[in-house]
């Protein structure tokens, strides 16, 4: 059987969002499998509002376009920009981060809290999560507000967990999901701080990706996908 292939879409314009998600993924995907990776070329530096989720999503179909050939696509904003018409536009199995946070965490706690980024993107999230029937599963949504370039910075785990234990004391939430790309990389730092699952999505949507691939699971093309020569 051939290596798997994976493509990481970031949707924004940060080679270093895009490197740091890599590092995540790549010790979780099997021997062999080749991570390419791909970065908006005419993307924000940050994705935190409805306009940039736009312009996110059409940088999400570029990247496809110009990589039909792969086997698997993983959108790596939490968003998931794009990710219904990026399913219309191939057979390869495409994730998103966002909604492979949510199915981990689901699977791992009866009530999750979400901690995202800024107030101004609570409702966009409670939204989404009224339109997976993932709603009652869910605690709260907290905001850090701290932006997407602040993520970066030494202290961002620190707020997170603050954040965190406030969510699982309070809200009596058994698990956390990081509605962020960039807070990927504390999550791990977090779950051993607070002694809950911290679920992000980068490593787990990839590996989810890998599964569906290897079972032979392919996007579906009989209705909502299905357009004509796909």
């Amino acid at each position: 059987m051939d290596p798997f292939r994976l493509g990481l879409l970031n949707p924004n314009s940060s080679e270093a969002d895009t490197a740091a998600m890599a590092a995540l993924i790549a010790p979780s995907l099997p021997g062999g499998a080749v991570l390419e990776r791909f970065t908006a070329r005419d993307g924000h530096a940050a994705i935190e509002g409805e306009a940039e989720h736009a312009d996110a999503a059409v940088e999400v179909l570029r990247m496809i376009r110009a990589a039909p050939q792969l086997d698997a696509y993983l959108i790596g904003c939490f968003d998931d920009p794009g990710l219904h018409a990026a399913r219309e536009l191939t057979r390869a199995p495409v994730v998103g981060i966002g909604e492979a946070a949510y199915g981990a965490a689901a699977l791992v706690g009866r009530r999750f809290a979400v901690i995202t980024t800024l107030r101004r993107g609570v409702a966009a999230i409670e939204d989404g999560l009224a339109a997976k029937g993932l709603r009652d599963r869910c605690a709260g949504v907290l905001a850090l507000e701290r932006g997407v370039e602040r993520q970066r910075e030494a202290d961002a785990a620190d707020a997170i967990a603050a954040l965190g234990r406030d969510a699982v004391e309070r809200l009596g939430a058994d698990a956390l999901v990081l509605a962020c790309g960039a807070m990927a990389a504390s999550g791990a730092d977090v779950s051993r701080r607070l002694g809950v699952p911290v679920s992000d999505g980068v490593a787990f949507g990839a590996l989810t990706a890998h599964a569906l691939w290897r079972t032979g699971m392919r996007t579906s093309k009989a209705n909502a996908y299905g357009w004509p020569g796909r």
